[in-house]
């Protein structure tokens, strides 16, 4: 280990990224930043430290528990040293000790979150009644012709996630408006028109690497109306589906299509519903029907989830 004592936070990086080599820039990144991060902890450089904090893992524990950093930044930087006590091939005792933590705080964080969404869904406003309040909100935004546009994309972003089944935002960013079947290709998600119906195709999604596309046909009047004054009277030119506005026609972003929902959900229930919020309740209102092992699996897949595991886990 001596030999590693006078290397340099770039030399250490350096060999880091040799070891990991199909690691991401991402990864490799997190790594150097650790190392940074160590020094300020110190606040002398790594190579007066000389693996100090390696090799007395309770003293350093004491110091990272005591920094301003934040719980996820603590564990990156002790996963970071965990992959650095690998490369100087430090004592297995060293290594476990350091695993150890790692995994005690690691399960502390799990069982809060898990306590957290718990919580959380205790008070969450039942699914059932949020569609209800939407489809009696409707009227007024299929009606009214004088609606800014932003607030009828609102509920239109609303009804989108409340009157069918809510997957992921990013499966509508960058969506694409579609009347032709040879129009779609497998590197975008589209709207398309389909014989006076719409079909949502999802061909980019978090795990349609193993899922493959998924499609949902838009049978929901009350939707289907929306997309159709939506594309005739404010989004005419535009083949991206959901726009920022009549001047910039550009694809609203995930942060944009979260703020929207809110908005809209907060005009028509006067709650600070978020879409994981309504996810979630989403998720506790299937479990209630008790759908068969086959129907779950559909919807898991569909809400952009691998397995069921997910929507069992706190029900």
């Amino acid at each position: 280990m001596d030999y590693f004592k006078i290397k340099t936070v770039e030399e250490l990086s350096n060999l880091h990224d040799s070891a990991f080599q199909t690691s991401s820039k991402s990864t490799k990144t997190t790594f150097r930043q650790s190392l940074k991060r160590i020094e300020k902890i110190y606040n002398k450089p790594i190579t007066s430290i000389g693996l100090h904090f390696v090799e007395k893992p309770k003293e350093f524990i004491k110091m990272l528990e005591a920094s301003s950093y934040s719980d996820n930044t603590k564990l990156a930087t002790v996963a970071s040293i965990l992959k650095l006590i690998k490369i100087i091939d430090a004592p297995l005792i060293i290594y476990n000790e350091w695993l150890a933590y790692l995994k005690e705080k690691t399960n502390e964080k799990n069982d809060l979150e898990d306590l957290k969404l718990k919580k959380k869904l205790k008070v969450l406003v039942d699914y059932s009644s949020i569609k209800s309040i939407v489809e009696n909100s409707a009227s007024k935004y299929e009606s009214n012709k004088e609606i800014p546009i932003d607030e009828f994309k609102n509920f239109l972003i609303v009804a989108l996630f409340v009157l069918q089944i809510p997957v992921r935002v990013s499966n509508y960013v960058n969506m694409k408006v579609v009347d032709d079947i040879d129009f779609v290709d497998e590197k975008s998600n589209y709207l398309l028109l389909r014989d006076d119906e719409y079909l949502l195709i999802f061909n980019k999604y978090r795990t349609s690497h193993i899922m493959g596309t998924k499609e949902i046909n838009i049978i929901n009047p009350t939707i289907q109306f929306l997309i159709d004054k939506w594309l005739t009277e404010y989004n005419k030119d535009s083949t991206n589906f959901l726009i920022q506005s009549l001047k910039n026609k550009r694809p609203m972003n995930g942060r944009q299509i979260s703020e929207a929902f809110k908005q809209g959900i907060s005009k028509i229930t006067g709650t600070d519903l978020s879409i994981e919020n309504l996810r979630a309740s989403y998720m506790k209102h299937i479990l209630e029907l008790d759908p068969d092992f086959q129907d779950k699996l559909d919807i898991a897949q569909i809400m952009g989830f691998s397995t069921t595991q997910v929507m069992d886990k706190h029900f």
